[in-house]
């Protein structure tokens, strides 16, 4: 797909372009060399040990950050839902080559951006470049608070007690949310952004434990 082809109010919507306005926006990604890309269902955007040279942005679907073993054995690190970045962090590196895989949990779109094109100003220093790095540095913030999440309900005792921290998470909106799957829990509804076997990967559970414990809460 063609950059031309993304509607001017999908760009809008982006966190990274808070403050910047819709007539600067298309003008500073042709300015960056941003292009995108589009993954099926199940199919990787960037493989493990794969050079790295873009910062990449989710238009739309969701991207599962994993980690597989010599088993063929995987765990879900993180998901990235639409508006967050994911890469970025292989990108910035000296070595910028991928120790984890990403992959489409869903259909999605993904703005690729590149790196050294995105974090220095060109000649002309435009005041919406400065606003774009400003955004990137708050969105990397939110991703290190949703990952320091991730490590508070790891570190619970009991597989309850993680799946209820977890929920909370969802319930409350201190993480992320935007899901097509629902679970009940003490009357509220909560939106799950993963089935079962992708949650039970994510806490680094069994899945028949979990499920069992589902049904039991």
């Amino acid at each position: 797909m063609e950059l031309a082809e993304i509607q001017d109010q999908q760009l809008m919507e982006l966190p990274l372009f808070d403050q910047i306005d819709r007539n600067d926006i298309r003008p500073m990604l042709t300015c960056l060399g941003a292009f995108v890309r589009e993954y099926r269902r199940k199919e990787y955007a960037v493989l493990d040990d794969e050079l790295m040279a873009h910062v990449c942005v989710l238009m739309s679907g969701c991207i599962f950050m994993l980690k597989e073993d010599q088993e063929g054995h995987r765990s879900i690190l993180t998901y990235i839902q639409p508006g967050e970045l994911f890469g970025e962090s292989f990108a910035l590196r000296h070595s910028p080559v991928t120790s984890v895989s990403f992959l489409a949990a869903r259909s999605s779109q993904v703005l690729c951006l590149p790196l050294a094109k995105t974090l220095h100003t060109c000649s002309n220093r435009c005041v919406f470049h400065e606003t774009l790095v400003s955004n990137l540095y708050e969105l990397l913030s939110r991703k290190n608070l949703a990952l320091m999440q991730k490590i508070d309900i790891l570190s619970r005792d009991t597989l309850r007690d993680k799946l209820l921290s977890f929920l909370r998470l969802q319930l409350t909106g201190d993480s992320k949310a935007g899901a097509s799957r629902g679970l009940s829990i003490q009357g509220s509804t909560v939106t799950l952004p993963m089935n079962k076997s992708e949650l039970a990967r994510y806490l680094n559970v069994n899945r028949t434990s979990l499920c069992r414990e589902l049904h039991a809460m």
